[in-house]
């Protein structure tokens, strides 16, 4: 059972839903370079959708150097889907917002998180409040114990 159970969450920690996104990018071949996003590309996009965010900003939510976060981010601005600006009075801090092409790339991603979404709680309504809680707890066990190691 431990070997099942350690496949399994070895499976799902591995799991990149990047086919399923691109396969849905490829259906929407209207939004010029929207098939050349990285998924990381467009998970900065829907960040900026959510937060007023700086530049510097994006290392709290990438694992990248600064000089990586800034390629990637001059790269959307070249695609149309990212613009720069300055607050009034602060020419120091470049924020960033999305274009109307930008707001189009994220309708697409945030439509495929709630065709995800809706999958996963189809395959959890099949389970009773306990079976989840248990299985909670499981994990919580699991991911205490790796935590230790760190």
């Amino acid at each position: 059972m431990n070997e099942e159970l350690a496949k399994e969450l070895k499976n799902y920690r591995e799991h990149s839903n990047e086919r399923a996104i691109k396969e849905l990018i490829g259906s929407h071949n209207d939004i010029k370079n929207l098939n050349k996003l990285s998924i990381i590309e467009l998970d900065v996009i829907a960040w900026i959708a959510d937060y007023n965010l700086k530049i510097n900003d994006l290392l709290r939510y990438i694992n990248m150097t600064q000089g990586a976060i800034s390629k990637l981010v001059n790269r959307l601005v070249e695609y149309g889907f990212v613009e720069k600006y300055h607050m009034k009075g602060n020419q120091k801090d470049t924020y960033l917002r999305l274009t109307n092409l930008g707001r189009e790339v994220e309708a697409v991603h945030h439509q495929f998180h709630q065709e995800l979404e809706r999958r996963l709680e189809q395959a959890l309504d099949q389970f009773t409040e306990q079976d989840i809680r248990i299985t909670v707890s499981v994990l919580k066990k699991i991911n205490a114990a790796r935590n230790q190691l760190d």
